[in-house]
């Protein structure tokens, strides 16, 4: 998949996708945090067969579905110790039941930090409430993290 970015100035920023098999795919992100999408025609690559306008909330529920209910990332950083312990990302989706919900939770892994939008919280105590799209910065071994995941991932 190619990514073009264009900056539109006073509309916003500009995301052509192409995938491998050449389908197109527009995105134009609104200072507002809407967002357009466009899907282009296959036979006309230049004209938009359709599209659809997201408002900031629209555009956070569809970004959750295509991240799935909760999304694992390896985090950068040395290869696992030799007692199993890593370092992992994990969003918490929108219908999580953790929602507005202190973070105190018996699943024995360290959340070291939380993204929230551009910012970096660290050292999140056991009162700090999750919030839809947060992202945790989650340290521990491969069962511990596994059951964040599964309490992260229950609907509400």
């Amino acid at each position: 998949m190619t990514l073009e970015r264009i900056g539109l100035p006073g509309v916003g920023v500009s995301h052509l996708l192409t995938t491998q098999d050449g389908a197109r795919l527009g995105i134009v992100v609104r200072p507002d945090g809407g967002r357009d999408l466009a899907i282009y025609d296959p036979v006309d690559p230049d004209r938009a067969a359709g599209t659809v306008v997201l408002c900031a909330e629209e555009a956070h529920l569809v970004a959750d579905v295509l991240h799935t209910m909760v999304t694992l990332d390896h985090v950068d950083g040395p290869d696992p110790a030799a007692d199993g312990m890593r370092a992992i990302r994990i969003r918490v989706p929108a219908g999580s039941g953790s929602v507005d919900r202190p973070l105190a939770s018996p699943h024995g892994a360290d959340v070291v930090a939380v993204i929230r939008g551009e910012r970096m919280l660290p050292h999140p105590g056991p009162a700090f409430l999750l919030r839809a799209g947060d992202v945790l910065i989650a340290v521990g071994g491969s069962p511990a993290l596994a059951r964040l995941h599964d309490l992260l991932a229950a609907p509400c």
